[in-house]
């Protein structure tokens, strides 16, 4: 038993051994009840004051354990639920607990629900005639001018992320802003100017000239320009997404369909693109384009929402929320410790679902669904998540951070078994489902799946990947990893093992997504007993240092494994202005001395021993499976006769190399692999047969691990199934 899951299991079955006082809450109530079960409280913030005050008048011991008990329903919180320092409990053993009676079955909401009563279909001529004419009769309208006092916020020209408020959500998703196309994305390869063009003038004002590009499509003419189109595109970078006001639509300079954008925007339209030619973007809030259900349209001077309901007419059974609050569903306003939330339901917020900071706080077996902006924020130390499910997030599934990094004290924060997936639905790019700062933090088993960019970024020291299964993620990007972590030499001692990573988007013949993506110089993580299937290139080490890669499997890949000398070649290596500054984050750290030095000496010495060189990366006891371009990758000017060994590795070709593609071995390292090769008629039985479907259970006397006996089998049973 890993001793963080024995600590914790400990404390809490003391703990639920030990007399509690308990509280209850039914959104139904009366208001003015007194928290007992024959007369409960009817919201969070009367069982939160009613605690304070009994604890005031002596009626709640110090040291006593605390239950809030919340009863089935709907926990309307608008403007979110805050909770402070008062609200904790006063040991770990002695926590506020608040769970739902029943798990599941309380949901604290922070959106207005739209009944089907306040839609009626619309009549509107001028209305009516800018419908698709296959979706008319089947969009609603609502006036929701009730919930927008002070007006609705006008949309930005230009951003990055989740739109102006508000959301609308649909049955436990989000409503689409009416777009096309509807689902994938327009593609375009000509611009007209690139724009992103920025000089200032004596006076010091910014001139910028906004790009244009060409949209032959004709769909673009039905469009109103002058009344507001914006478009969410990749404009030129595939890691890079960005939305933008279309400013006008026609000809320019001869050239026809011209589509020309209201705002300067990273890098410009097509500029020193990396990646394919083509580029892409889709429309959305375009009432023209509101022909799907689940799509709508808000007139934000009319305040009336057009809704293109699931079935084509509103339902009883369907539920339709609004929300524009920007404050968390519940979150504390200073650092709150010994306090416990079970089997709660969080849904419908335009902000962040938890937003949490403290000690001892822990979140088990909740749902946190539908929130525009994050999922969870949960910092601080001996925190832990586990059994829960985040989905359906504008931005990051869940932030996480703790631990001291100056001091390098562990945070032993623990996330385990939680389900996180269909995240970064509006900011599609440098937000992930973990997002990890801070020293010592654990994630373990966790499924993660379904988004357009990472599915993991790191920063910080000492934490540890284990067991976590993540699929079907990058499914939109390029020069990008399922795992990230960069431009940061002090990014050290962080450890990936036995983790399963499979069936990443790609970026075609490219081959520029990656599993695991130590970029740009980043150092000090070791690799050991994953698995890399259905992946274009496997690990992808950016010119950094002290990354040992050892007993993994990478199966039906591209490339196995790329290590490039970045450091060498391109001169923001160290500039601290205009690049990646790594001796000055270094320096921040006082790495050469003191706590640092002791725990990382070559990152002490680094100044002195090649410090542009990829140093230090051994790739030994892995197994290579049917991958069809490289095994280990190199570029051409390496510093071989410094770097660390490479050897003991087994390469699989279960039909042999004559009628399928295979990957080569670097010349410079043919003596690190053996072979093993089948035939097309005869495919060699290895021991690992079920590899090119997924299963990674070796056979008994599989010959595999006879060629490789420096391989240990992984642990894949420890590994969770993954989940639609």
């Amino acid at each position: 038993m890993h001793r963080e899951t024995g600590t914790t299991l400990a404390a809490a079955v003391l703990a639920m051994a030990l007399p509690a006082a308990e509280f209850h809450v039914r959104p139904d109530a009366a208001p003015g009840g007194d928290g007992s079960a024959a007369r409960p409280f009817s919201t969070l913030a009367a069982a939160r004051d009613g605690l304070r005050a009994a604890r005031r008048a002596g009626r709640v011991a110090q040291g006593e354990r605390v239950e809030i008990v919340l009863a089935r329903g709907d926990y309307i919180e608008t403007e979110g639920f805050a909770m402070d320092a008062k609200d904790g409990g006063s040991s770990a053993m002695a926590p506020v607990v608040w769970r739902a009676a029943k798990h599941g079955t309380a949901r604290i909401i922070g959106a207005h629900r739209i009944p089907k009563a306040a839609f009626t279909p619309v009549y509107d001529s001028a209305i009516l005639a800018r419908i698709p004419e296959e979706a008319r009769g089947k969009v609603w309208q609502a006036d929701v001018s009730a919930l927008f006092p002070r007006g609705v916020p006008a949309l930005k020209d230009e951003f990055e992320g989740t739109p102006s408020a508000p959301a609308v959500f649909v049955n436990h998703a989000f409503g689409s802003l009416a777009r096309w196309p509807n689902r994938e994305y327009a593609l375009f390869s000509n611009r007209v100017d690139r724009g992103s063009i920025v000089r200032m003038t004596p006076s010091g004002a910014r001139i910028f000239t906004p790009g244009a590009f060409v949209c032959p499509h004709p769909r673009a003419k039905r469009w109103n320009f002058s009344e507001g189109v914006w478009m969410n595109g990749y404009w030129t970078h595939d890691w890079h997404n960005h939305s933008v006001r279309a400013a006008s639509y026609g000809m320019e300079n001869g050239t026809n369909d011209v589509i020309r954008i209201a705002a300067n925007i990273p890098f410009g339209i097509l500029g020193d693109t990396w990646g394919r030619r083509e580029r892409r973007f889709f429309a959305f809030n375009v009432i023209d384009e509101l022909d799907m259900p689940g799509e709508w349209f808000l007139d934000r001077k009319s305040k009336v929402l057009y809704l293109y309901p699931p079935r084509g007419k509103p339902a009883e059974e369907d539920e339709v929320f609004l929300a524009s609050a920007g404050e968390p569903l519940l979150k504390s306003t200073t650092r709150i410790s010994h306090v416990r939330f079970e089997g709660i339901v969080f849904e419908y917020s335009y902000g962040t679902g938890v937003a949490l900071s403290g000690n001892d706080i822990r979140l088990e077996g909740c749902r946190i669904l539908c929130c525009a902006m994050g999922g969870v924020s949960l910092h601080g130390d001996a925190n832990m998540m586990r059994g829960c499910e985040v989905a359906h997030t504008g931005r990051a599934g869940i932030t996480a951070s703790g631990g001291d990094r100056r001091a390098l004290r562990r945070a032993d924060s623990v996330f385990e078994r939680n389900h996180v997936h269909d995240f970064a639905i509006f900011q599609r790019t440098h937000v992930a489902g973990f997002d990890v700062g801070g020293c010592g933090l654990t994630f373990r088993a966790n499924v993660v799946h379904d988004a357009p960019h990472s599915a993991v970024f790191y920063g910080g020291n000492e934490h540890l990947f284990e067991y976590n299964n993540v699929y079907r993620v990058l499914l939109e990007t390029g020069d990008a990893g399922a795992y990230y972590s960069g431009k940061d030499w002090t990014s050290q001692g962080n450890v990936l093992r036995f983790n399963y990573t499979h069936d990443l988007g790609a970026e075609g013949a490219m081959a520029n997504t990656m599993g695991f993506y130590f970029d740009d110089c980043d150092c000090g993580d070791e690799v050991y007993g994953n698995i890399f299937h259905n992946v274009a290139r496997g690990i992808m080490i950016g010119g950094g240092r002290e990354h040992p890669v050892r007993n993994n499997i990478f199966s039906h890949c591209l490339v196995g494994i790329s290590i490039d000398n970045r450091g060498m070649r391109w001169p923001q290596w160290n500039r601290p202005d205009k690049g990646w500054g790594l001796e000055e984050k270094a320096k921040a750290f006082s790495y050469t001395n003191g706590t640092w030095a002791a725990r990382y000496p070559r990152l002490a010495d680094i100044m002195n021993d090649h410090p542009r060189e990829p140093l230090y990366n051994p790739v030994e006891n892995n197994i290579f499976i049917d991958c069809t371009r490289w095994l280990v990758a190199f570029e051409g000017r390496m510093p071989m006769e410094r770097m660390a060994p490479i050897a003991n590795n087994v390469a699989v070709n279960t039909r042999g190399t004559n009628d399928v593609a295979y990957a080569r071995p670097n010349i410079r390292i043919e003596a690190a692999f053996t072979w093993l090769n089948g035939t097309k008629d005869a495919p060699c039985a290895f021991g690992l047969e079920g590899a090119a479907n997924g299963d990674f259970h070796f056979s008994p006397g599989s010959v595999i691990l006879k060629t490789c006996p420096g391989f240990a089998p992984i642990p894949v049973d420890r590994i969770p199934p993954s989940l639609p």
